[in-house]
């Protein structure tokens, strides 16, 4: 298993955001924006895994999640947090092949306009 390091993500404008590791656990490993201003407006990510008892034929659960929140810079309260959230589920009965092609396509999933529309505006196609 690959050791906790720093993430670069891009941002909206296409550039490099960094995130240092913040927390490590057993089965979790947290990182946060690296040159946060304050506790209440760091951004996080997170990864996680839950390994089956049956490892032949149980799941492989990997929930993360992004957590961007929003601070008023005139109060410098916060307006909200967007949090968004995946969980990977695989059959351990399953190859890295199988894997690999549906972790390409949800990658392409969430890229498409379509779902960003509806993180926008709750709009989705009829």
């Amino acid at each position: 298993m690959a050791a906790a390091a720093a993430l670069t993500l891009k941002n909206n404008a296409a550039s490099n955001v960094t995130f240092d590791v913040y927390s490590v656990e057993s089965d979790r490993v947290e990182w946060v924006e690296s040159g946060a201003t304050s506790i209440l407006g760091m951004v996080r990510a997170s990864l996680g895994r839950k390994i089956p008892a049956d490892k032949t034929n149980g799941v492989y659960r990997v929930p993360g999640s992004l957590k961007y929140p929003v601070v008023n810079s005139t109060t410098g309260a916060l307006d909200g947090t967007v949090t968004m959230n995946f969980e990977i589920l695989r059959p351990a009965n399953l190859s890295n092949t199988n894997v690999d092609e549906a972790y390409a396509r949800f990658k392409e999933l969430v890229g498409q306009a379509i779902v960003k529309a509806a993180a926008e505006s709750g709009a989705i196609p009829t």
